[in-house]
């Protein structure tokens, strides 16, 4: 079959609004659901509508509300509607979003071995891309999953999982260092008041504290590039070549990084911070301003708190005992009968894990 001649932009932008248009699908089922659930549900409706209207009054008129990961008070009062549901079908994004990359991949259509990458902006005349060998691994790294079958992405998908793991052992503690305290640290003293106070102990706190991380991300985004295209002849003869990489070249391919220790949902949640009570006492106006001065001094510094919370969430690896459980000696068949079907598979692996990397010495 031959190739059909196609800007690499264009591919980008057609993948990108199909997964828009399968996320959209999925968001108006659930408007439409939840905006005629006094018809579709007549018999828990009155129940489900009370808890929904207490839970949404404590977060907007009771406190001010934060939401982490782009969730909407919208999306919360779906959820505290359909609770029940949602526990007996738990609906996750991250999940759904697998399934979309999944059922395009059986599709067909975007497999980028049908189409020949030309450069559109030359009108006059076809020509290949302009882009460098950089780009175009990163390329096919980014859209691996449209190119092979789904047991050859699986397969390579989980050699690079278990080697990633097998490599997270043994890295410097400073990668999961607590990004929001390193930030909070550095605003402290990086702050234009601390040099004018004392310029000796000014310093970029967040510079110095980080540069351990993002070495780790460009040395394990590089391997995890290998890892996954260790069988793939072509690829793999120019690995070499990955070796004798520019500075600037090996942070592009910070792209390919991925952090299997980080949090595997998305970040959605809420917090709430409580607001001042009204004091009868006092006029309207009186505690107007104190609402004010109230959000000035302690809600607008708590907000700004929650923000770094959830700006740095995406990126805050996690050690292996968060992601496993702690560490044991042994694991019996006792601690396997108390645990989930979930948590007894991430504890035996993790068992064996820990086993085959550590000597007796270092798990004791």
């Amino acid at each position: 079959m031959r190739a059909v001649p196609y800007g690499r932009d264009n591919y980008e932008s057609w993948v990108a609004i199909e997964k828009s248009i399968r996320k959209f699908d999925r968001v108006w089922n659930k408007v439409e659901k939840f905006a005629g659930r006094k018809f579709s549900d007549p018999e828990n409706f009155e129940r489900r509508e009370k808890r929904m209207q207490a839970r949404r009054n404590e977060r907007l008129v009771e406190s001010y509300t934060y939401y982490f990961g782009g969730q909407s008070e919208e999306e919360l009062q779906y959820r505290d509607y359909y609770e029940t549901d949602i526990e007996n079908d738990p609906e996750d994004e991250n999940v759904e979003e697998f399934d979309d990359m999944h059922e395009m991949n059986m599709q067909g259509d975007w497999n980028p071995k049908l189409y020949d990458f030309v450069e559109t902006s030359l009108k006059t005349e076809v020509h290949e891309n302009f882009e460098d060998i950089i780009s175009d691994k990163l390329f096919k790294y980014k859209y691996r999953q449209f190119a092979d079958s789904v047991e050859v992405f699986t397969e390579r998908m989980e050699r690079v999982r278990e080697r990633f793991f097998d490599r997270a052992i043994n890295r410097d503690a400073a990668v999961d260092a607590d990004l929001v305290g390193i930030y909070q640290t550095d605003e402290q003293k990086s702050s234009f008041a601390q040099l004018m106070l004392d310029h000796e102990k000014f310093e970029a706190t967040a510079d110095k504290a980080t540069l351990a991380k993002r070495e780790y991300i460009v040395s394990e985004a590089l391997q995890q590039y290998r890892d996954y295209f260790e069988d793939d002849a072509v690829e793999a003869a120019s690995f070499e070549y990955l070796d004798n990489l520019s500075n600037r070249d090996r942070i592009r391919f910070m792209e390919c990084f991925e952090d299997f220790t980080a949090d595997p949902l998305k970040g959605k949640a809420h917090a709430m911070i409580q607001k001042r009570e009204y004091n009868p006492e006092l006029s309207s106006f009186n505690n107007l301003l104190l609402d004010l001065v109230d959000f000035k001094d302690r809600v607008r510094p708590l907000a700004n708190d929650l923000a770094l919370l959830d700006v740095s969430k995406k990126y805050q690896s996690r050690p292996l005992e968060q992601v496993f459980g702690p560490k044991k000696d042994g694991l019996t068949q006792e601690d396997v009968d108390n645990m989930t079907p979930e948590e007894a598979a991430a504890a035996l692996e993790y068992h064996d894990l820990v086993h085959e990397n550590y000597t007796e010495a270092e798990v004791e």
